[in-house]
């Protein structure tokens, strides 16, 4: 009994953690538009491999992944200090007419680079020449990714217009897939559809905001845009590699090895990826409950760090242990000729501990933000996206088995364990934090 009030006891303090019911509120629905990008891969990548076989599948890939690359320089800071600008103006409606101005503006003159460097891929490089259509036109993605207005939100805590904006991109997105994919040659459009949803979607949230801060775009926000680009170049950098780092691995195996690799590649990705959007949802969510604790006191902010981390990793060890079960099954609800069954459940066993791992990165990453060691973050992505890139390069064109591509991502993200604990020791590894 003793042991069960003990444990009932432990559970209330975690459950009172969430006890803000806007926190709450705002995790429910911030969770459910994540459950719809996590389940909307799943209606739709069986279907696009079902009309157009994996061959087209990696040319999609290519151009997703080249997007969502790109998508990092359109963002720019917007999504960290510009979140963090709107969060503390929200009260001050002047300035948040300012920095919404300027962001825009910003990325109106980001936009027009990055559609200037698509351009000139598909002018000077055969494998973007040769798919020159599908390229172009999933720079609606990018497009989509300039209006789109969610940085805004999150500093304004407006998690249900995020959540709207999700599920009506998706839903746009799907019905056009179901209607229109018929026949092989109509893969061309895939990402056309995707950009299109995004589009539309952020559009709508784009004009509420207008309507309803008064926002008025004036001509001394150019100065303030170009200041924006000036000032947080290196802060873009950073990211940069980190999205080539995370969306690379597919455009490096599709230009060196063939469309046909890449698809069966992308396959593997998509379901890796389900894991990795649900590590980085749980990682966003937890992340400020673990800064406020660990400013309060250190060593009680490391007990809530652990114990967040710890049944999550614990809870995700289960699904994993499913997916390895039933990777046959999961294969073939995602279309994959019975031929490729076999080899294909071998690469997604392997990739299994690519979430493994991420699990346990993130949370280091938390502590390495909460105490200030950005810069060491920095290099430490740089050189490792680095290593990424040119150890594909090199494993593809020696041989176009996967397992060893894979086996790459797994040596890195546990290189960056190594590194993360490096640098954390003297929290990690205190005594008296340790028997505390």
């Amino acid at each position: 009994m003793f042991a069960i009030n003990f444990y009932s006891f432990r559970l209330n303090k975690i459950l009172n953690s969430f006890r803000s019911s806007k926190a709450l509120k705002n995790f429910i629905i911030y969770g459910f538009g994540q459950a719809v990008n996590l389940v909307s891969p799943l209606l739709i990548t069986p279907y696009i491999i079902y009309i157009c076989g994996l061959e087209k599948l990696g040319v999609i890939a290519v151009g997703q992944s080249l997007a969502y690359i790109l998508n990092v320089i359109i963002d720019y800071s917007s999504n960290i200090i510009g979140v963090k600008e709107i969060s503390i103006s929200r009260e001050d409606n002047s300035k948040i007419q300012q920095t919404f101005s300027e962001v825009y503006i910003s990325r109106v003159f980001l936009f027009l680079a990055v559609f200037l460097f698509i351009s000139v891929l598909i002018f000077t490089i055969p494998y973007f020449e040769k798919n020159a259509l599908l390229i172009f036109l999933s720079t609606s993605i990018i497009l989509g990714q300039a209006i789109n207005p969610t940085w805004f939100l999150q500093g304004i805590e407006n998690f249900k217009w995020i959540t709207i904006i999700n599920i009506l991109a998706k839903v746009i997105y799907i019905v056009c897939i179901l209607l229109f994919l018929k026949k092989e040659s109509d893969y061309i459009l895939t990402n056309f559809w995707l950009g299109l949803g995004t589009i539309l979607a952020n559009i709508l949230a784009f004009v509420w905001i207008i309507q309803k801060f008064k926002i008025k775009f004036k001509s001394k926000a150019i100065q303030g845009a170009k200041r924006i680009i000036k000032r947080d170049f290196m802060f873009c950098v950073s990211q940069f590699f980190f999205a080539i780092r995370n969306y690379s691995s597919v455009l490096v195996i599709g230009f060196f090895a063939s469309d046909f690799v890449a698809g069966q590649f992308k396959v593997i990705e998509q379901i890796i990826n389900l894991f990795r959007t649900y590590l980085q949802m749980f990682f966003k969510f937890t992340y400020t409950y673990v800064c406020f604790r660990i400013d309060k006191s250190m060593v009680n902010g490391l007990i809530l760090w652990k114990k967040y981390n710890g049944l999550n990793l614990i809870f995700l060890i289960g699904l994993l242990f499913l997916a390895f079960l039933f990777s046959d099954q999961v294969l073939l609800f995602f279309k994959v000729g019975a031929e490729l069954i076999n080899k294909l459940s071998s690469y997604l066993r392997l990739a299994l501990l690519l979430p493994f791992l991420i699990a346990i990165t993130l949370p280091l990453e938390q502590l390495i933000f909460n105490f200030s060691k950005n810069k060491e973050y920095i290099r430490l992505t740089i050189f490792s996206t680095i290593i990424n890139i040119l150890g594909l390069t090199i494993l593809i064109r020696f041989s176009e088995d996967l397992k060893y591509s894979i086996l790459l991502l797994i040596g890195i993200e546990m290189f960056l364990i190594l590194a993360y604990l490096i640098l954390l020791k003297s929290y990690l590894f205190d005594r008296k934090l340790v028997e505390r």
